[in-house]
């Protein structure tokens, strides 16, 4: 229904005009008496209408009291009202607007939410960076508006460099429309927020914007001119141009135009790789771990070929090794993961055999002190080693570094050498044969070939079996998501600082058989397994997983040693819950690690039961304090008592909702 509001308009007209000719004249003045009249018509139409009817009426009334708010308020109303009936019409007919795929212009949240997230996007000051992440992780969809791109591309530039940084990866992920904001005010002279603009841009673009990332190279300086050589990447047709760079430019800018010429394969590039390796082959080898081709991976085996032959020609000749020697082997093998040709895997079978591994442990240096070898990878220090303290032998370092490529770079020839290996040498490689059987065998079959180096404790090398065991176990983990069983490592990032690492996770062949999981909870291996690192194995879809996992944490919270709470989680997550798991808040408490106040109230709060037993369990703790058979610092007997009765009240609230 159209209703027609002319007359809405002239009751506010002459409420202004009797406003300024003034509130005493207001009953002389006919015409505001007949604007009155024409809203009787409308105040059928709408409640608000009849309240402005109403209230007009009031203020013409003769014996109206207060005369002045009447008026007032009458024309705050109509002027509410009016305010909302704002329109603007064009001709023509309707047609939808043609969006990129998955975009929205304009979301439907107000201004008012957007505004926090937007003086957080440009402005400085404490407190922005979980405001734009926690936001962006419970409302991604505000992200998709508009008006947050610009402030957005802005936060490129924002002064604490982790919000800046999770902005890159957010805009990394967006559609190529939002290319021409990025490209629009990019100043190729400026600084870090420019840098990584460039990156989005080619993150997004690749080769498409190849003539962009080469005009750039006009006028880009320092960062930006780095970020600018290093994108031309994408591109193979890039290569001579790279090679003219790499003899213009220095420090960082070349070594950009060399890190993008890793990624190309072409006579030319090779050419230009096996002459700098051997030119200056530390300073060349770092581009090296970018690549895992073949042709690359030879001139690295070359390479590590010539110094481990140099090096034993030290030991032969009793010579110490120059420092020089020792860091160009080491920057040799720091680039080894990734790479798998038969040349590499030749010298790992040479350095795996007697006696070139016992030799190398013979060298010493210019201080005539033992020479220990390292790279830095991605076993939790960032060396090859399960322990920082760990005095490395030779071998141990390249068996490390060769399971460590197939867990973050699977390859079937390393797989097939791992086999190799662990028949020739024997146990010492039982770690890279049991992740390469993961990776390419069934699951029976795994754990036939391998289950019987872990199960016989009469084993002379049993200790040495089930560490190896240990190692390649914290590497799997169930993945929710995928629905399957990763092996993950972390690598470093060859672009970055070591700090900066990849997360590699590549799926097994098969799910793990039942019966590691009935050999890992047993008493055969003369260890106890972190409930931490079985906790990652859960498949929460397996029952069979659950109930062997499920009784083997419940028996760890019942441990006099276990603090009970560390395994709530893992249990909850086996869905052993309820009746299964009676006694752990009773048994829990008496635990040193429980008996304060706060503690008992986090087992009670955590604890795998349902309200009902909870209370029941809380009453018994309660009942032994009161007989001093445990003692709790800080206990309050009245929170405990009212604790009880929520418990109880809960307990009933939830057996009518599943009545429900």
């Amino acid at each position: 229904m159209k209703i027609n509001l002319q007359p809405l308009y002239e009751l506010r007209e002459r409420l202004e005009s009797s406003m300024i000719a003034g509130i005493c004249l207001l009953s002389d003045d006919f015409r505001l008496a007949r604007a009155v009249e024409q809203m009787e018509t409308l105040a059928g139409a709408s409640p608000i209408f009849k309240r402005i009817y109403d209230t007009a009426q009031s203020a013409l009334a003769p014996g109206c009291s207060d005369r002045c708010g009447a008026v007032l308020d009458v024309y705050s109303l109509v002027d509410a009202v009016l305010c909302t009936q704002g329109i603007v019409e064009t001709d023509g007919e309707i047609s939808n607007i043609t969006l990129a795929e998955g975009k929205r212009v304009v979301s439907n949240a107000p201004y008012s939410v957007l505004a926090p997230l937007l003086e957080a996007l440009t402005t400085t000051g404490s407190g922005h960076y979980s405001t734009v992440v926690n936001m962006h992780k419970d409302h991604p969809e505000l992200f998709q508006d508009y008006r947050l791109k610009d402030a957005l591309i802005k936060g490129l530039g924002a002064g604490y460099s982790e919000l800046a940084d999770q902005i890159e990866t957010w805009l990394c992920e967006e559609g190529e429309d939002i290319v021409p904001l990025l490209k629009h005010g990019l100043d190729p002279k400026g600084k870090k927020e420019m840098v990584r603009r460039i990156r989005v841009i080619e993150a997004l673009r690749k080769e498409k914007d190849n003539s962009y990332y080469i005009a750039l190279l006009d006028t880009a300086e320092k960062e930006v001119r780095e970020a600018a050589i290093y994108a031309l990447r994408h591109d193979k047709g890039n290569i001579q141009l790279l090679l003219d760079l790499i003899k213009g430019e220095k420090g960082n800018c070349k070594k950009a135009a060399q890190s993008a010429l890793i990624s190309m394969e072409s006579p030319e590039t090779l050419e230009y790789w096996k002459a700098a390796m051997e030119k200056k082959p530390n300073a060349a080898a770092p581009f090296l771990a970018l690549s895992h081709s073949d042709a690359m991976a030879d001139l690295l085996a070359a390479a590590l070929e010539k110094m481990t032959g140099q090096l034993l020609a030290y030991a032969s000749d009793k010579k110490p090794v120059p420092n020089a020697d020792i860091t160009a082997m080491n920057g040799l093998l720091e680039i080894l993961a990734g790479k798998s040709s038969p040349a590499i895997c030749s010298w790992y079978r040479w350095t795996a055999q007697k006696p070139v591994p016992d030799v190398m442990d013979t060298l010493l240096d210019a201080q005539n002190k033992p020479v220990r070898f390292y790279a830095y990878g991605g076993c939790g220090s960032g060396f090859y080693s399960e322990d920082l303290r760990d005095n490395l032998s030779f071998s141990r370092l390249i068996l490390n570094i060769f399971t460590h490529s197939m867990l973050c770079f699977p390859d079937r020839r390393l797989f097939a050498l791992a086999d190799e290996l662990f028949e020739s040498v024997g146990t010492e490689y039982l770690k890279p044969a049991l992740v390469s059987a993961l990776f390419a065998q069934s699951a029976p079959e795994v754990y036939d070939r391998f289950s019987l180096y872990f199960e016989d404790k009469k084993r002379e090398d049993h200790s040495f079996c089930v560490k190896a065991l240990e190692n390649v176990m914290q590497y799997l983990w169930f993945n929710n998501r995928t629905g399957k069983y990763e092996m993950r490592a972390v690598h470093p990032d060859p672009l970055y600082n070591r700090e900066r690492t990849i997360n590699h996770a590549n799926p097994i062949y098969e799910p793990l058989d039942h019966r590691w999981f009935r050999l890992l909870t047993s008493d055969k291996l003369n260890t106890t397994p972190s409930p931490y690192s079985l906790g990652t194995l859960i498949n929460p879809n397996d029952p069979v997983v659950c109930d062997i996992l499920g009784e083997y944490f419940y028996r760890r919270a019942l441990d006099p040693m276990v603090d009970s709470r560390r395994v709530f989680s893992q249990m909850k997550t086996c869905g052993w819950v309820g009746e299964k798991c009676k006694g752990v808040i009773v048994e829990g408490v008496k635990k040193p690690y429980n008996r304060n106040f706060w503690n008992f109230q986090q087992l009670v709060t955590d604890a795998p039961l349902t309200y009902s037993q909870k209370a029941d369990e809380v009453e018994e703790v309660r009942r032994m304090v009161h007989k001093h058979e445990i003692n709790i610092k800080g206990w309050n007997d009245q929170t405990i008592q009212d604790l009880c009765a929520q418990l109880r009240e809960d307990a009933k609230s939830e057996g009518q909702e599943r009545q429900t």
